[in-house]
Formats: C-alpha cells, sequence, structure tokens
C-alpha cells in the first residue's frame, strides 16, 4: 500500500472535535504503549517472539496516529518520507549519521 493512499484510508475513521490535539496525543499514547511491550520484554515478562506478537498492532496504532497528525498540520505521509530519507542519505554522506541534533 502507498503511504498517501493509507492516510486517505486513515482519514475515513477520523472524525470528532480537538483532532490536531487528539492527533499528537495519540501518537504519544500508542508510543508509550509500544514502549511498555519493549520494557516488559526487556524485564524478562516476554521473548523475541512474543515481543514481536504484541508490537505488530501497536506499531499500526501509532502509524494511524502518525497519519492522521500529518494530515492535520497539512503533511502528505509521502513527502514526509521522502524528506527523511533525504535527511539520513545526506547525514550517512556526510559521516555525521551518528550525533545529536536536527541541524547535523
Amino acid at each position: 500500500m502507498e503511504l498517501n493512499d493509507y492516510q486517505s484510508k486513515c482519514l475515513n475513521t477520523w472524525h470528532g472535535d480537538q483532532r490536531l490535539i487528539r492527533s499528537f496525543l495519540g501518537v504519544c499514547g500508542e508510543a508509550g504503549e509500544l514502549s511498555e511491550r519493549i520494557k516488559k520484554h526487556l524485564r524478562g515478562d516476554y521473548d523475541v517472539q512474543e515481543l514481536k506478537s504484541r508490537s505488530f498492532k501497536e506499531i499500526g496504532d501509532v502509524l494511524y496516529y502518525i497519519a492522521v497528525l500529518a494530515h492535520e498540520l497539512g503533511f502528505e505521509l509521502s513527502d514526509i518520507a521522502e524528506d527523511n530519507i533525504a535527511k539520513l542519505a545526506k547525514r550517512q554522506e556526510e559521516g555525521k549519521i551518528k550525533g545529536d541534533g536536527d541541524h547535523r
């Protein structure tokens, strides 16, 4: 599935008020749930297979909220993805793939 097609399909289920803040909080909440899965794996509650099994749908939930957040901010997912890959390629080319900050 193409990223913009996915984003468009997500918007079919995206309704209600305060959509910008709800989409932002949705990203935070779902990323938190994913981090809980990883924390439980690290403390020994899950083996790798269980981590994968429990993470699959959480990653999908994060992706959903990223898609609707991008829409609420006026972005298409494909543009974000292309820009991100270009940024990473430039950093790698310059030998700056590791480090801190947005302007390496």
